[in-house]
């Protein structure tokens, strides 16, 4: 173990997240010449070749693929270890990892910042990792232990993860200035109407396509939805607290008078095991608290 030192695994992590040498510099407060000496330094401690860097960008090898898997792993279970070794001093230390979707800040009525302030306000010696992240990379990172906490719309159920219900979310249908509805009457729109134009989808949350249109754009987050309905080329669903800010400007126009609005569900997941560290506990009955929601 001492020959593949922390600090190396560190380093190749943190240029592996930031996608390449240049990005990482400012997270590890290192030269790009240092970054690049402990890199090859830890390629000649392991005997190959771990990335492929150059004009060409910063891209994996498919041996470094796998020492990435096994190296965060490592790190991971090192700051949980870490938080445990806290716990017996009753004081909380270690990282707290949490993944959620993109656009929950602007959601007033689930303040994720006001449950993190909480959390902070207490005497600890805990850092942050958060992670903004497509449903499908939340899931994926539960599984593996990348992260301890994920809020987002699960829409399927692992057996060795556990769900709590936290919120709906209300999503409405818009289209931008420049699409051939935004003038309309109301009362010329008709689902006929919108048959004729194409709509853009979330990737996850297939529940939500319309029969008979047209889905021939499909996005993984809410920014590049909000991208292609303001192209005024196609449709779309929005989280309403999301895409007021259009609305009031007068970029958007919600098609609300053909029950197209539905809800999406926020859930909370955690691993079903091992036993949720101190620090998870603390910060997941700060949400409750936040959200009203009385303790399972």
């Amino acid at each position: 173990m001492a020959q593949y030192s922390m600090k190396h695994m560190q380093t190749f992590c943190t240029v592996v997240e930031c996608g390449g040498f240049v990005s990482a510099q400012a997270a590890l407060g290192m030269s790009q010449p240092a970054i690049s000496t402990h890199i090859r330094d830890f390629e000649i401690r392991l005997g190959f070749q771990l990335c492929q860097r150059g004009r060409s960008g910063f891209n994996l090898t498919e041996k470094g693929e796998l020492v990435y898997a096994k190296c965060r792993s490592m790190l991971n279970n090192v700051s949980d270890f870490e938080a445990d070794l806290g716990e017996l001093r009753n004081k909380l230390t270690g990282t707290l990892r949490i993944g959620l979707i993109d656009t929950t800040i602007s959601n007033q009525d689930f303040p994720i910042n006001a449950a993190l302030q909480r959390f902070f306000s207490r005497d600890n010696d805990v850092s942050i990792k958060l992670e903004v992240l497509p449903p499908e990379d939340l899931e994926r990172d539960l599984l593996n232990g990348h992260i301890h906490v994920g809020i987002g719309p699960f829409q399927r159920r692992d057996t060795t993860l556990t769900y709590r219900l936290l919120h709906k979310e209300a999503h409405g249908f818009y289209c931008g200035q420049h699409h051939p509805l935004f003038e309309l009457p109301a009362a010329d729109i008709s689902w006929e109407t919108l048959q004729q134009y194409p709509v853009s989808t979330r990737a996850y949350l297939q529940q939500t396509d319309l029969p008979g249109i047209q889905n021939t754009a499909f996005v993984t987050n809410m920014e590049a939805q909000a991208m292609l309905i303001t192209s005024g080329h196609f449709m779309g669903y929005l989280p309403e607290h999301y895409a007021q800010a259009w609305v009031d400007s007068g970029e958007m126009r919600a098609i609300d008078h053909l029950n197209l609005e539905h809800h999406s569900s926020f859930y909370l997941a955690m691993r079903a095991s091992p036993a949720v560290r101190n620090i998870v506990k603390v910060f997941v009955k700060d949400i409750e608290d936040v959200l009203g929601l009385e303790e399972e």
